[in-house]
């Protein structure tokens, strides 16, 4: 464990164990030199922005304290297991792409584009095919990832998400 309390009673962490926090599992896991970026999520906090950078009230970039996917990586894989199923109107997306620690767009849809409202039931699994995954394009920066609904509101939802990646030198 990379975390301690201090004479102050605050728990001090270091390291990927600092991205924890109550609403979201995060993580990076290492098995046979392979990675997986792991996080749990609900439809009121999906993966995305984390910090307001210029003081306008709108979460625009990431914290020092957000779990990303290095630079020059390769993505291997990429699913979403839906747990509890996604409710809303019916004709809601998803678009899953990958950021910069400052905002600034990577691919917006990567991961994958348009993931269709249906796909989103129940003991589903979504098997992510967007232009970032099972290819031989290396990531040019740390790459976070975000959920961005194209269409509709969600309502309800869980789910856990896993990018399998292999780390190469950064671009």
């Amino acid at each position: 464990m990379t975390a301690w309390t201090n004479n102050d009673g605050l728990v001090v962490h270091f390291g990927a164990d600092r991205a924890r926090n109550v609403n979201q599992t995060f993580g990076n896991i290492v098995v046979n030199g392979v990675r997986y970026f792991i996080v749990d999520f609900e439809w009121d906090n999906m993966p995305a922005f984390t910090a307001d950078l210029d003081n306008n009230g709108t979460n625009d970039g990431y914290s020092d304290e957000d779990v990303y996917i290095p630079s020059g990586s390769f993505i291997t894989n990429a699913y979403t297991i839906i747990h509890t199923a996604f409710a809303g109107a019916g004709t809601e997306t998803w678009n899953f792409g990958l950021y910069q620690k400052d905002g600034t767009v990577l691919d917006a849809d990567g991961i994958d584009a348009a993931v269709a409202f249906a796909a989103m039931g129940a003991n589903k699994t979504i098997v992510h095919d967007g232009a970032l995954v099972r290819t031989t394009t290396k990531l040019t920066a740390n790459a976070y990832p975000v959920f961005v609904a194209s269409a509709g509101t969600i309502t309800a939802g869980k789910a856990r998400t896993v990018i399998e990646f292999i780390p190469g030198r950064p671009a």
